[in-house]
């Protein structure tokens, strides 16, 4: 029952600002992310550089003999969430009874489906995808991810009742990573991809995307709204890479987020 009371007390103050946000203009503007800090998630990171000219990702490695055709099969594997960087918001803070790793671990599952589904669902069929790690051979191209960083934005973590985002730098988020986004929150992932005969990595990314990751988003009342959104585009723009030759840009898709009231 105190659960309950607590979340329409947040659910009240939420629609409240609403309310008051009306009247204005609904804005559609562009936020744009510096990249994440490695991980370590990712073995030789530094291999990875900036590469837009190719690929939509904030950075991006591919082996020069690697050749998307080489393979007819896919195995993407569980979505890694033990490389979420410790000096997180949520670590510092406990400003709510949900399990924040919980929440994580959600998304990490709803990363590994998206992923799954966008390659079964592309229009050249380029990939048969696998399902059962057996099955992994010669043909295969193995995709492992990880989901390094999920942070609330300053509206999320006002709803809860929390002013602890005013100063980052006391509760220890280091300057120059999280704080720098905590008027927008942010999403970030890293992924490799691997020979399924010899486990050799043959491409990497790497990529941060910023939007109102809102606790409780009043627009779809659900937990971090805008990530389902950028985890299904970067989905997307890996069934376009794989279908793109390699002279030819997968561009990055300014990512356009209208207020949620």
């Amino acid at each position: 029952m105190e659960g309950r009371l607590q979340f329409l007390a947040c659910l009240g103050l939420a629609l409240a600002i609403a309310g008051c946000a009306t009247t204005e203009k609904v804005e559609e503007k562009v936020l744009k992310a510096n990249p994440a800090p490695d991980s370590g998630f990712l073995e030789n990171p530094e291999k990875m550089q900036p590469n837009r000219d190719r690929a939509p990702f904030d950075r991006y490695w591919l082996s020069p003999d690697f050749v998307w055709k080489r393979y007819s099969k896919l195995y993407v594997a569980a979505v890694d969430t033990q490389h979420v960087f410790e000096e997180t918001l949520w670590e510092k803070i406990n400003v709510r009874s949900i399990d924040v790793k919980k929440d994580i671990a959600d998304l990490a599952v709803e990363f590994h489906d998206d992923l799954e589904q966008a390659f079964r669902d592309d229009p050249l069929h380029h990939f048969k995808v696998l399902e059962d790690p057996k099955a992994i051979d010669a043909d295969t191209l193995v995709l492992q991810s990880a989901l390094v960083e999920l942070v609330p934005d300053k509206v999320g973590l006002a709803i809860l009742g929390t002013a602890a985002w005013a100063a980052p730098v006391a509760i220890g988020v280091p300057v120059g990573t999280i704080a720098a986004f905590a008027d927008q929150g942010s999403i970030a992932f890293e992924m490799r991809g691997r020979d399924g005969a010899t486990g050799q990595v043959v491409g990497m990314c790497a990529d941060r995307e910023v939007g109102p990751m809102r606790v409780i988003d009043v627009r779809s009342m659900t937990w971090y709204g805008p990530a389902h959104d950028i985890m299904h585009e970067w989905s997307s723009q890996l069934v376009e890479l794989s279908n793109t030759p390699k002279d030819q840009q997968v561009k990055h898709s300014a990512y356009f987020t209208l207020m949620p009231w």
